[in-house]
């Protein structure tokens, strides 16, 4: 984070506490901006207005919104480079980054620095509104094998200290790294910190007594918040992001409701293809006002969301999201009795290049099924990297049965699951 980026953070805290009408405003002119730029500089959108009868003019806020066509993930994933991305933005100098693999569907994603940058503060503004203060030392587990040891400018004055902890690790090295650097806040992916609890429940461990528990990346059920608080002793904060547009919305539990991030993210629900009400469950649709490299407009995440009809009782001017459903999928036991979080799973398929969707399902503790439907740059060395990072992940505790197939079916009376497991017993 630069000096100027503090800026940045000091509109955003500011935005919050505007009306709802200057919320909407600011919403407005990013969005004709971004409706704009995307007509001028990508193929993709600039062919999907103009065959819906559209100039970047006749958008000019949420409601014109509507008349754009809905963009899928796997629209996206089988466009070439140069239809997706803006002409102009040098694509080395971006950031990269891999949708989750919750959907079993990796897209790459660019994002100009600056745009990065917005979406990680999208985060900070979040985490600072539930209690987060910027001397806060915060535990952060990431599906990733490598952690970031290196500090920022910044963490050297104390501001900001973030400590990553990889899921690849044992619960037992989990614990020893909270002990060791006492964070107030810890912040994950829920199957981690189940895991995390249940070793700290059953050890009888004591001393690790963060503030706050921060959870995304998946479904918090109501039994995993009562299970983690209970351990923790500390509030479940929820937050609703994507890899497409960072932090959606962020649970504020004055309003018992999500904060929708309306300066930097359009929310839409759509059911049956239209609007859906107030209170309505609907497909959550999502415009990120801030993806100029390579512009999310109107994009279908895959999840189901309902706006809330309340106004926010806490005097923010973001509007309000009730609830969200997506995909909640399976542990991986192995014969150990190690349990394995989907969490770094995604991480080792969604990099894989040559993969449209993938789908892990385990029948028994000796073999594990992976199922890839392939994309254009599907290869022997796609197989054999997949087989790679998922031996370096179990350590050869199972054996991988991977399976080309030529489509894994989606129904849409169902929530896809990208991991499942028939070995229920072994998860609590």
């Amino acid at each position: 984070m630069r000096l100027a980026n503090f800026y940045d953070l000091r509109a955003l805290r500011r935005n919050q506490w505007r009306t709802p009408h200057d919320v909407e405003r600011i919403q407005a002119r990013k969005l004709s901006n971004l409706i704009r730029h995307a007509w001028t500089n990508v193929p993709y959108y600039r062919k999907l207005l103009t065959a819906a009868g559209l100039r970047p003019e006749d958008i000019k806020n949420r409601e014109d919104l509507r008349l754009i066509p809905v963009t899928t993930k796997r629209t996206l994933q089988d466009l070439p480079l140069h239809e997706k991305t803006a002409a102009g933005t040098d694509l080395r100098r971006c950031r990269i980054t891999f949708t989750s693999g919750t959907t079993g569907m990796p897209l790459k994603i660019f994002m100009t620095i600056h745009d990065a940058t917005l979406t990680n503060l999208s985060w900070v503004r979040a985490y600072l509104s539930n209690g987060m203060k910027p001397w806060y030392a915060i535990a952060v587990f990431i599906g990733q094998r490598e952690e970031n040891t290196r500090k920022s400018w910044y963490q050297h004055l104390g501001l900001w200290r973030k400590h990553e902890i990889s899921a690849w690790r044992t619960a037992e090295d989990w614990i020893e790294e909270l002990q060791r650097h006492k964070p107030q806040v810890i912040a994950g992916y829920v199957m981690s910190l189940k895991l995390l609890a249940e070793a700290i429940q059953a050890k009888g461990i004591t001393g690790i007594e963060p503030k706050a528990i921060f959870h995304s990346s998946a479904i918090l059920d109501e039994a995993s918040r009562r299970f983690l608080t209970s351990v923790f002793r500390a509030p479940v904060i929820d937050f609703y992001g994507a890899d497409e547009a960072g932090c959606i919305a962020w649970e504020c539990p004055r309003c018992s409701s999500y904060h929708v991030n309306s300066d930097l993210v359009v929310v839409e629900t759509l059911r049956n293809g239209k609007s859906a009400g107030p209170g309505e469950e609907g497909d959550v649709v999502i415009t990120n006002l801030h993806s100029s490299a390579m512009p999310f407009i109107r994009y279908s995440l895959g999840d189901i969301g309902i706006l809330s009809p309340k106004t926010s009782s806490c005097g923010r001017g973001l509007p309000l999201l009730e609830k969200i459903q997506g995909r909640t999928d399976d542990f991986i036991l192995l014969k150990s009795g190690r349990r394995i979080s989907p969490h770094p799973i995604y991480h080792c398929l969604d990099p894989v290049p040559g993969i449209r969707r993938w789908r892990m399902v385990q029948r028994d503790i000796r073999h594990l099924v992976l199922e890839l439907e392939p994309g254009g740059a599907f290869s022997a060395e796609t197989i054999s990297l997949a087989r790679d990072n998922l031996m370096g992940l179990f350590q050869g505790e199972i054996e991988i049965i991977i399976q080309e197939v030529s489509l894994i079916p989606i129904s849409p009376q169902a929530k896809f699951r990208a991991v499942t497991s028939d070995l229920r017993s072994g998860v609590s």
